[in-house]
């Protein structure tokens, strides 16, 4: 705001012109400034619910993708008859089933240990030279030479590591002046056999573990691995040997109905932590409440109407008994809240645990939601859920019209700035010249009285 320079020397109008011209431009920017703020307020308030709507529908895609796929409907639970000697971990590829099991015999490594040596660091050769070589398995021969001077159990375990031919070396203190070099194979099994053909520190003589497979018999029939984690036996389900068992035990993978109603259970909250949001987001304004920040947005209510239509009608994959969510004891109640009978639902997966699976699934895996084959209760809703999250859907483009939105009201808030300049301006230029003006007629003023004052009939003098 410019100063009054004239009125602070005291030969103005007299009047404040800067309250003046700050009160004329404030009377002049306030309906437009009121229009902008009233427009910014519902942006932000459409902003803020768009985001929520966005939440809650990302929310239920994220539970509802937990349970559309076959495998994902596999709850499955493991009885192992002998932990000692196994143990037992099952993934949703596996399916129900009782194993016979007995442990024989555990896959172990290729062990040698060198003759004690009185150090670990120096030449243990007489000045000489000395080579190395070995096999693992099938593989290629490994030839290690070291240099006169340089023959000790260090530099042999370095140069065998560095090759990474499958063994690994390390240099040990048994006792006081008594140092060990271990050769010990990366794997376990016969298929990994450490061969020396070339000897040094009476290594090939010391073989302190001989390497063999793992021996066990599964259902009557002898098997064989070369490792003690053996994943391809049983479909599934991973076996990892840890002793010899004296006698045959059972390894049980059972269905777990008890996991399934958990999981359908959790999908159920989460549809009414959805719908509650929904519900809030459209509610419309009355005398005791205050209505949603989408309150009577048609847009918004036909999504929750469509995702609750998909969640109760009959699904697009149906059995004789299970055709809809209320045929496993799912209803709403009168508050709009889905309820579980948990009585019904135990009995549904108790006795029709496979048509309550495709009723989900559709007994499929990996589809996408673009796909036209059914998809069952889960794959439709997230279809439909898709359609209002992808790239170009619904959410998209009421965030870009947001964006758009607040940037325009950015910019007239920009443009009203700069006009209120102009404006200020303006008024400042009025001001001052007025007060010139008047400045200019008191000077006048002043003149005139002083050369009236000094006329002989006014001056007082005979």
């Amino acid at each position: 705001m410019a100063t009054d320079y004239l009125n602070t020397l005291g030969v103005g109008s007299g009047l404040n012109t800067v309250e003046l011209v700050s009160a004329l431009v404030e009377a002049e920017r306030a309906p437009k400034q009121s229009s902008i703020d009233r427009r910014a307020s519902d942006a932000e308030v459409q902003i803020s619910g768009t985001a929520q709507l966005k939440s809650a529908l990302q929310g239920l895609q994220t539970a509802f993708s937990s349970l559309n796929d076959a495998r994902e409907f596999n709850f499955l639970t493991v009885n192992n008859g002998n932990s000692d000697a196994v143990a037992v971990s099952a993934t949703s590829a596996a399916s129900a089933g009782t194993h016979l099991i007995n442990v024989s015999q555990l896959a172990q490594r290729d062990i040698y240990v060198s003759d004690a040596q009185s150090s670990r660091a120096e030449d243990l050769n007489a000045g000489i030279a000395a080579s190395f070589s070995f096999q693992v398995g099938a593989g290629s021969l490994q030839t290690i030479n070291l240099a006169a001077g340089d023959v000790t159990l260090d530099n042999l375990a370095d140069e065998i590591n560095d090759l990474e031919a499958g063994v690994t070396a390390k240099v040990i203190q048994a006792d006081s002046g008594d140092y060990r070099l271990f050769i010990e194979s990366d794997e376990t099994g016969t298929d990994y056999a450490i061969t020396i053909t070339d000897d040094l520190f009476g290594l090939s003589n010391n073989q302190v573990q001989a390497p063999q497979d793992a021996i066990l018999n599964y259902n009557g029939v002898s098997i064989t691995r070369a490792s003690n984690q053996i994943s391809d036996l049983i479909e599934g389900v991973t076996l990892n040997l840890k002793e010899t068992s004296l006698t045959s035990f059972t390894v049980d993978v059972v269905q777990d109905n008890t996991l399934a109603k958990e999981k359908i259970s959790s999908l159920v909250t989460a549809f009414n932590d959805f719908n509650s949001v929904m519900t809030a987001l459209t509610a419309v304004e009355t005398e005791d409440a205050e209505g949603g920040m989408l309150s009577g947005d048609r847009i918004v209510r036909d999504i929750q109407n469509k995702a609750r239509s998909i969640f109760m009608d009959e699904g697009s994959s149906t059995g004789d008994n299970i055709e809809r969510m209320s045929d496993m004891g799912i209803s709403i109640d009168r508050y709009g809240v889905f309820q579980i009978d948990d009585a019904l639902l135990t009995n549904a997966l108790t006795d029709h645990y496979d048509e309550v699976k495709s009723f989900f699934t559709a007994d499929t895996d990996d589809q996408t939601t673009y796909s036209p084959e059914v998809k069952g209760l889960s794959g439709d809703l997230l279809a439909q859920l898709d359609e209002y999250l992808k790239f170009d859907g619904t959410i998209s483009r009421r965030e870009l019209a947001n964006a758009k939105t607040a940037a325009a009201l950015l910019s007239e808030e920009k443009e009203l700035d700069e006009s209120m300049v102009s404006v200020e301006e303006r008024y400042t230029k009025r001001f001052s010249v007025m007060n010139r003006a008047i400045a200019e007629m008191n000077s006048l003023k002043d003149y005139l009285e002083n050369q009236l004052k000094n006329l002989p009939f006014t001056s007082g003098k005979d």
